[in-house]
């Protein structure tokens, strides 16, 4: 059994690879561009598939422009099994206007399509997209945030690498798809406080308006925020449903991530 991590710059990616370091397993990095050990795999160029996918059983893949190329590659190399990273907004009732769902239902419909098995993982906001706070946090002590008191249920990377792990090591996952939160709502300010208390150091929090906002995230991005400042929050699975193992909190992700905001 060997496995193909593609977009292993990804933070997924390496969380993963970590566990398949640690289990001793055949494993083969990948990147559109060259790594110092691994392959170079570019989907929108299929003379780099074949190659990559030799020996391998069992892939591991972002939602990707170009991907088809890799699924036709993959089926003619006899792969066994895809694991998606694909998002929790293919899950939500206005996936068919939302231009990030519909990038990954696209992706997911490709490999569905395959002959190939496929795991959906569909996690929720990223913990790691505070790292957006990261410049003006070392610089300033200052976090600028869109919608602070905003709630976010934030997924550790290395919690969704643990359900990587189960749906490309174990049986029983080939046609799921899992739906994956961090374990708690907190509002955006209240992360930055955990940052702060990470790192020693006490944070400011700036509103950032609409306007601004929008030059740097997508509007889909803005409108979830707005939404979850009002109302009952949905409550969705997390690892700790394919694992067994309770999730990662927001206060341990800071604890991992200390360093990039010092």
């Amino acid at each position: 059994m060997t496995i193909l991590i593609t977009g292993a710059r990804g933070a997924i990616a390496r969380a993963l690879l970590d566990q398949l370091l640690a289990a001793d397993l055949p494993h083969r990095i990948a990147s559109r561009t060259a790594l110092e050990s691994g392959v170079v795999v570019d989907f929108a160029r299929p003379e780099t598939l074949r190659p990559a996918l030799d020996g391998v059983d069992k892939v591991f893949v972002y939602a990707a422009d170009g991907l088809q190329n890799l699924v036709q590659a993959a089926e003619q190399a006899g792969v066994e099994r895809f694991v998606l990273v694909s998002s929790l907004s293919t899950a939500l009732p206005d996936a068919d206007s939302n231009p990030i769902a519909a990038h990954h239902l696209a992706a997911e419909q490709t490999l569905s399509a395959s002959t190939i098995p496929a795991t959906f993982l569909r996690p929720g906001a990223f913990a790691g997209n505070s790292s957006w706070w990261a410049d003006s946090i070392r610089s300033e002590g200052v976090a600028r945030i869109p919608y602070p008191e905003a709630r976010l249920d934030s997924i550790h990377e290395a919690d969704i690498a643990d359900v990587a792990f189960a749906a490309l090591t174990e049986d029983g996952h080939q046609g799921k798809a899992y739906p994956l939160t961090g374990p708690e709502y907190l509002t955006q300010r209240e992360q930055v406080g955990l940052i702060g208390e990470a790192i020693g150091r006490e944070l400011a929090v700036e509103e950032l308006d609409r306007s601004t906002a929008e030059q740097y995230l997508p509007a889909p991005v803005l409108d979830m925020f707005a939404a979850s400042q009002q109302g009952p929050l949905e409550t969705w699975p997390s690892s700790v449903d394919i694992t067994g193992r309770p999730s990662r909190s927001f206060a341990q992700w800071a604890i991992d991530h200390a360093d990039d905001y010092r």
